[in-house]
């Protein structure tokens, strides 16, 4: 939360992607709140980034959205459809020249976590940055001790690259955290849907390059 996204130039880019009972769409300052500041507070979300304890306000939640240009550098909120409810949030940061994405995800409600939300924004997530914007490529990376995202990140298609053991140092103590470094490309997406979900997978335009 404490990073600064850079800004670059082109058009801003407004998404609302329609999840089922759930809604992804472009965060803005109206989006923050003293609840989405005490996410960041949350001890197990705290443990599963690793990231230390920030006791922000809704103010610096208004800053860090004002941070994204939507562009190259997207902040995505993640809502409750009917309630409104915001649950997290996502960050995208884009490389438009080699093609590719890297995405980090926060469920910030510890009643939403491993409950089907992240499954259930999936497919309409990726068949954005794929299909619509049409990168080749995006990129993860987690804990070794975040388990429930990795096991999400291999069953939804994700390719483990590497691990790199002791390259994180934990905001918690001085050890030194293995970290994950994960890819999926567009064709490797398009396949994983033909074969999971083949009905919605044959709808999908495909675009070659």
């Amino acid at each position: 939360m404490t990073m600064k996204a850079t800004r670059s130039k082109g058009p801003k880019k407004t998404v609302r992607l329609d999840c089922g009972k759930f809604l992804v769409r472009t965060a803005t300052i109206d989006d923050a709140s003293d609840r989405w500041a005490s996410w960041m507070a949350d001890p197990e979300a705290v443990y599963m980034l690793n990231s230390p304890v920030q006791v922000l306000k809704k103010s610096d939640i208004v800053s860090y959205i004002q941070s994204f240009d939507q562009r190259s550098h997207m902040l995505l909120g993640i809502f409750e459809k009917v309630s409104g409810k915001p649950l997290g949030f996502l960050r995208i940061d884009i490389d438009h020249a080699l093609g590719r994405c890297l995405v980090s995800m926060l469920i910030g409600e510890p009643e939403y976590r491993n409950k089907g939300v992240t499954n259930a924004i999936t497919v309409a997530f990726r068949d954005y940055f794929f299909e619509t914007l049409e990168l080749k490529t995006m990129l993860a990376t987690a804990l070794l001790h975040n388990r429930p995202i990795i096991h999400y990140l291999l069953k939804s298609g994700f390719a483990l690259d590497k691990t790199i053991e002791r390259h994180v140092k934990s905001h918690s103590d001085d050890a030194m955290l293995d970290l994950c470094f994960f890819s999926l490309t567009r064709d490797a997406w398009r396949a994983w849907k033909i074969a999971n979900l083949p009905g919605p997978a044959e709808t999908t335009p495909k675009k070659s390059h």
